[in-house]
């Protein structure tokens, strides 16, 4: 087939079938759009080991304005196609799923570690450098390297005998690339393969550390955060032991002490142990660093795969395993394998590894001018909204105010980087408290970053040999004499994980850095995803605003606009008057105990048990509706003045808490 866009060269669509299951559409070698599938489902880190659904896929194809006709090649990864045991349980694709045919002439399946690979080098800065892949398990191939198959090709390898012993799992894989090919260098192996005990494999043992701490193999972000609460030497010696060959990996013993299922208390209570597992892995991986950088004779390093995302140990091997330069993909988790799969069959039919460098990460579709007013028209009446003005919200942030941030395409990778943010002054531990316990309603230990213009980083940031950090993937420390300055983004040990920006990549950002610095002395901010604890980042314009509505933000800057929430009512009459309606997010519930009814208001951002409410109460807020005066829900619901009087007080403290909103006031009380 020929593409109907052939002037703009071959139409490639690749897939990524995991966990953190996304879609990545390119043109011409170069990247369209790029979704993962969390964002539109709303499910975090969503996928399944197989072709379950064509949403990222179709989101793709829509902001690029193609059909599937259009496309040359789709291409996919899933990882656990291992010969002999395709079917039933372990199908290539969903019954419904109906975009392409996975053994198909225009489909291409790509082995989970070449798609690591590919994905990073197409990404870099590179014309030619080593590429090092890492992660928990990259899976398995027989009789080969590695697997880049077209679909007839995949159905004749699905037939293959299954060797015993069952071939080993690739967890390290280190090539050379260049422009116009590849070759394997190195591989490292594992046995087996199971996060919730780990393995010789460094991805999975780290895994297998946050699965026992908090309950889920995923949750090496938090592991990493919690590290500098504690002392590694404290919980005891390394873990590591060597190979034959001379090589760090972790041994078996030490989990003996931990051979008691954990009783779930608190993170700090593993503080030490997390401490002792980061600390270990930042020497394993240092050290086979410099063992790829020599074994490739390349001075630039690629880096991918899940254990990519490690920001500490990716700093340490900028400072210490001798390499030149060095490059992370933002999205280096198994949602960029479906850049990476769709990179390899562009290769495949054009024989160019890449175009040229992905330059940031901001591979989502924007949206219109009319998407953004439907999405204000929604919530119309509970926002006052004003043109966008740096100045104000330069304002607002000095003081003290937390601000979301909304604009273009969204960020690909599991950062936001300025397009789906949330942004505070860096001054005060207590924004730090604040943002965890109001806002994002997280875990009390976990640090946030901070954003700086590139040109002044080091002068805050010990940045190293590289003074660029545009996808928030290094940890470097904060020069002592700013550490007190720079509360809310230091952390315990000194340290911060800095995404520097430029003029170029984000330029509204760099001006709003460098105008917050003319105002404080300090062009330096908070920099969080917007979302909160258990959702993934915010996609749509309605996404944003029902965040801003949820929490407690002060304001969010959506594209050329400002909104805020209208600040409740003040005054007896002006409460009465009101219409209210119960937060985005926000749910009723009735039941029957053995104590009779019980009725109770939550909040599904925020968890915890809610609020205690009243039948009447119960009754009020279940019809307040955004259209209906309190004054006439209390006259419905709270006849009598018992009632209404609680009615009242509940009221008040909703809106005061935001789990309630209402129409009232303007802006004019923002800061000027």
């Amino acid at each position: 087939m020929v593409s109907s866009r052939a002037e703009d060269g071959p139409v490639v669509l690749g897939m990524s079938c995991s966990h953190d299951a996304s879609a990545c559409l390119l043109r011409g070698g170069q990247v369209v759009a790029a979704i993962q599938l969390e964002r539109l489902t709303r499910v975090k880190r969503d996928g399944r080991p197989y072709l379950n659904t064509r949403l990222a896929a179709d989101y793709c194809l829509d902001a690029a304005g193609l059909t599937p006709d259009d496309v040359d090649l789709f291409a996919f990864n899933t990882q656990n196609l291992v010969p002999s045991q395709v079917g039933l349980n372990f199908p290539f694709a969903d019954e419904s799923f109906d975009l392409f045919d996975p053994v198909g002439e225009r489909s291409v399946f790509v082995s989970h570690h070449l798609a690591h690979a590919f994905a990073t080098f197409f990404s870099s800065p590179f014309d030619r450098s080593a590429v090092w892949v890492v992660d928990g398990s990259g899976g398995s191939v027989i009789g080969a390297d590695d697997l880049l198959l077209r679909g007839p090709e995949l159905a004749a390898y699905a037939n293959t005998p299954m060797p015993v012993p069952r071939p080993p799992y690739h967890v390290e894989s280190a090539y050379v690339f260049d422009r116009s090919g590849y070759r394997l260098v190195d591989r490292a192996m594992a046995a087996s393969f199971h996060p919730m005990c780990g393995s010789s494999s460094l991805g999975e043992t780290y895994a297998a550390v946050s699965q026992y701490v908090f309950g889920d193999w995923q949750e090496g972000g938090k592991l990493m955060g919690l590290a500098p609460y504690g002392d590694p030497a404290r919980f005891g010696a390394s873990l590591l032991t060597r190979d034959d060959d001379g090589v760090s990996r972790f041994g078996s013993v030490w989990k003996q002490d931990l051979r008691r299922a954990n009783r779930r208390g608190g993170p700090m209570e593993y503080r030490d142990l997390a401490a002792r597992v980061q600390a270990d892995l930042e020497v394993a991986l240092t050290e086979r660093a410099a063992r790829v950088l020599e074994r490739t004779g390349e001075p630039d390093l690629a880096y991918a795969g899940g254990v990519a995302l490690n920001s500490v140990a990716n700093q340490r091997m900028v400072r210490e395993s001798g390499v030149r330069r060095f490059y992370a993909m933002p999205a280096s988790h198994d949602a960029g394998v479906s850049v990476g799969v769709a990179a390899a069959a562009h290769y495949l039919l054009t024989g160019e590894t890449k175009r040229g460098q992905v330059p940031h990460d901001f591979l989502g579709r924007p949206y219109r001018p009319e998407e953004v007013e439907a999405a204000l028209g929604e919530r119309g009446g509970f926002l006052d909204v004003a043109g966008y003005a740096q100045r104000q919200v330069v304002e607002r942030l000095a003081a003290g105010q937390v601000v979301g941030w909304f604009e273009g395409g969204s960020e690909f990778g599991p950062r936001a980087l300025g397009h789906r943010s949330i942004m505070a002054a860096p001054f005060e531990r207590e924004t730090w408290e604040h943002l965890n316990r109001s806002i994002k309603y997280r875990e009390e230990f976990r640090p946030y970053a901070p954003i700086v213009p590139v040109e002044v980083a080091d002068r805050f940031f010990d940045m190293g040999p590289d003074p660029e950090s545009p996808y928030m993937l290094r940890v470097v420390p904060v020069r002592p004499e700013w550490r007190d300055r720079l509360g809310a983004v230091t952390h315990v040990d000194g340290s911060a994980r800095v995404q520097t920006v430029d003029r170029v990549r984000n330029p509204r950002w760099h001006a709003l850095l460098t105008a917050f610095g003319e105002r404080t002395g300090v062009p330096v901010l908070v920099n969080t995803s917007m979302n909160v604890r258990g959702e993934p980042i915010v996609e749509t314009p309605a996404q944003a605003v029902d965040v801003l509505l949820a929490t407690q933000m002060d304001a969010l800057v959506i594209e050329d606009r400002v909104v805020a929430p209208v600040p409740p009512p003040s005054g007896a009459d002006a409460l009465e008057d009101c219409l209210p309606a119960r937060a985005p997010g926000v749910e009723l519930s009735a039941a029957v105990g053995e104590d009779g009814p019980a009725y109770r208001l939550t909040s599904r951002p925020r968890g915890g048990p809610g609020v205690e409410l009243t039948s009447s109460a119960f009754l009020l807020l279940a019809h307040a509706d955004g259209a209906t005066p309190l004054r006439d829900l209390l006259k419905t619901h709270c006849p009598e003045a018992a009632q209404r009087a609680e009615a009242l007080r509940v009221v008040r403290g909703l809106l005061a808490d935001r789990l309630l909103l209402a129409r009232g006031r303007s802006l004019a009380d923002a800061p000027q």
